[in-house]
């Protein structure tokens, strides 16, 4: 089952205030998400935590969380341990690559300390193992192979994206797991959006896929509008991912929205969010 808050949350606020307008329950909802709720994808097989400007979180503090410290013995951490029954949880030092790690219950001792292996996504068959990335106008996206039960959280900034990450976490996968596109299931979680992903023409001289460019840049004026979410998921779709597979209900634009944090929107003062899935 999957539980969003909206369903959740609006209906009993038609019996408590019945003279409410629809835009004013929605508005009350609104508040009660931004200051309260815990944005949890919950299904049998997997949760998925995607976080917001509460995670209060910053790249000077967490990377210099020392890497003999349990993240678990930390305050922030201590809620997705307790929501997503973890075990365990792991984060990479992200670097904007193109480069992952299979995270077993073998994996070595360097890799399973977070912020200390460089890479961008993550990829297990194990469960109750958190998979994280950190992101503030980057998109994160979750991979779950219904078939052989995996998953792989990717951190997709536009200059891992124009280098295909999303399709090298499949390609880890399927060496790993025999993992096949056609099984796939992908959340986005939020992420600056086409409104306003406003990039430069360097950007556009990245991309190799010559056809999808006018499926995902907008020029107005004398601006260029990325669509980052719709670049992935036609990256995902030239291999094989259904239409169908994607959820695009954590989508939410990180610039558009002050409950999210935004590099674009913040500068250098922004916090990060996290988002982490793991197997149940």
């Amino acid at each position: 089952m999957d539980i969003s808050w909206p369903l959740v949350c609006l209906t009993p606020f038609y019996f408590i205030f019945p003279f409410y307008t629809l835009d004013d329950l929605c508005f009350i909802v609104k508040l009660i998400k931004k200051w309260f709720v815990m944005l949890l994808h919950n299904s049998p097989l997997l949760r998925i935590y995607f976080g917001d400007a509460k995670d209060k979180i910053f790249p000077d503090e967490y990377l210099n969380i020392p890497p003999e410290k349990n993240l678990f013995d930390i305050p922030t951490f201590v809620k997705l341990k307790e929501a997503m029954r973890l075990d365990r949880i792991l984060f990479p030092l992200q670097v904007h690559g193109v480069q992952g790690f299979f995270v077993s219950s073998k994996t070595h001792a360097k890799k399973s300390k977070s912020f200390t292996t460089e890479a961008d996504f993550l990829i297990t068959n194990s469960k109750f193992t958190g998979l994280g990335v950190m992101t503030a106008d980057c998109l994160p996206v979750v991979l779950f192979d219904t078939f052989n039960q995996a998953i792989a959280n990717v951190h997709a900034g536009w200059r891992s994206s124009v280098k295909h990450i999303v399709l090298r976490a499949i390609d880890a996968m399927t060496k790993e797991f025999g993992t096949k596109p056609e099984h796939l299931k992908v959340f986005f979680g939020p992420s600056a959006k086409v409104c306003c992903y406003k990039v430069g023409e360097d950007l556009v001289e990245q991309i190799e896929d010559i056809e999808l460019i006018d499926r995902v840049v907008q020029r107005r004026g004398d601006d260029i509008f990325f669509d980052l979410p719709g670049f992935n998921q036609l990256l995902l779709e030239s291999v094989g991912v259904k239409p169908e597979a994607f959820k695009f209900d954590y989508n939410t634009c990180t610039v558009c929205d002050d409950s999210f944090c935004s590099y674009r929107r913040q500068g250098e003062k922004a916090c990060r969010q996290m988002t982490v899935v793991s197997l149940q």
